[in-house]
């Protein structure tokens, strides 16, 4: 009678612990009034925040923040870490990496800066977004080894198949901004799986785009191409004081001019929520 008791006592314990840990970032969620910002833009869009501090998740749009994508040029803060862990690239200023002689062009047009068009490092390469210089670093690290460093950190549905330079471009692999927003909380953090604490301060290093003496703002931005309708990014995270800030958004780019939108909007969010001053 004794053991059926505590069987009856502990099965909803064991249910609810379950439950909680089953629960993925973004279910909890605080609504973001994030609407008249993309409704100014004309497009749809999401954005998610999770304030680690106080374990909050802020979310505009759950539905679409549930919906897969390709990352694009996003893949860059991940391709940097495995890149730097396996050797693939010494370090981030020295080991130059090729350029094929392509210029990669969209809608008729080059899109990414002269600066790609060359043999370039990898701190410029990450901060030019140049596609060429980490098609050059995929090559030296191998479907193998992607393979085992997005399936440790789950990073999206892990596809690595197709040719190991493009998965992150051609749909292969695919993320939700709820995923990215897992996967930053790990990267901001130093805890993504198999990664070094000296890969981490490298990243952390490589990805500042702006410091103050109030906030520093680590962000990437993303152009995704190969969906019917062009898919812009922009994650990342800010540190104010003790207060960390994880955030992913995306948003439909029917034309080229709607780019700039991303952080517009996410930087007005990022205010709104205390992230930015």
């Amino acid at each position: 009678m004794r053991k059926t008791m505590l069987g009856l006592l502990v099965a909803p314990l064991v249910l609810a612990c379950a439950a909680v840990t089953a629960t993925p970032v973004g279910k909890t969620e605080v609504p973001i009034d994030a609407k008249p910002l993309f409704d100014a833009a004309g497009v749809d869009g999401t954005i998610v925040v999770y304030d680690v501090r106080q374990h909050r998740t802020l979310t505009y749009n759950p539905k679409r923040a549930a919906t897969a994508y390709s990352p694009a040029s996003t893949f860059k803060i991940f391709n940097s870490l495995i890149g730097l862990e396996t050797g693939a690239v010494a370090d981030v200023d020295h080991d130059k990496l090729p350029w094929d002689g392509k210029v990669w062009m969209h809608h008729g047009k080059p899109i990414l800066p002269a600066a790609c068009n060359g043999e370039v490092a990898l701190r410029d390469a990450l901060r030019n977004s140049c596609v060429p210089a980490y098609q050059a670093l995929a090559r030296r690290v191998g479907t193998a080894q992607y393979r085992k460093y997005l399936g440790a950190a789950h990073f999206g549905n892990a596809d690595v198949e197709g040719p190991v330079d493009r998965f992150w471009l051609n749909g292969h692999l695919q993320i939700t901004t709820y995923q990215q927003i897992d996967f930053l909380r790990a990267a901001a953090a130093h805890k993504v799986p198999l990664i070094s604490e000296q890969s981490f301060r490298a990243l952390d290093d490589i990805l500042v785009i702006e410091q103050t003496p109030v906030y520093t703002l680590r962000a990437k931005t993303g152009w995704a191409t190969s969906g019917k309708v062009d898919v812009g990014w922009w994650v990342g995270w800010v540190t104010r004081g003790d207060d960390t800030y994880v955030f992913a958004m995306n948003l439909d780019m029917p034309k080229p001019e709607v780019g700039a939108r991303r952080q517009e909007i996410a930087r007005a969010v990022l205010k709104q929520v205390g992230a930015l001053p």
